[in-house]
């Protein structure tokens, strides 16, 4: 596998992940909408929990590949996922 491949896997997880938080989201706002605070509290945490490994997954992904990349490569653009706007710590109910 050379790097073009490397990078275009690891692009390609990356947006796999950000579809399922976008998905997640859209879950959460039903949520709300329904006004199921307790159920929009616990889903919150755990869109926070999925949001959160996904950004150590690729962060760790990037981090393998660079190990393999010729001397002097430089780090990779992007950081983290999209967030999205559900991820409030605090939601506040319907």
């Amino acid at each position: 596998m050379n790097q073009q491949e490397i990078r275009e896997s690891i692009l390609e997880v990356t947006r796999a992940i950000e579809n399922v938080n976008r998905v997640f989201e859209k879950r959460a706002a039903e949520l709300r909408e329904a006004g199921d605070a307790q159920g929009l509290q616990q889903w919150t945490k755990a869109c926070s929990a999925m949001r959160d490994s996904g950004n150590i997954y690729i962060t760790w992904a990037r981090h393998y590949a660079q190990l393999t990349e010729p001397s002097g490569a430089s780090e990779e653009e992007g950081g983290f996922l999209d967030e999205g706007a559900v991820w409030d710590e605090n939601p506040s109910g319907p």
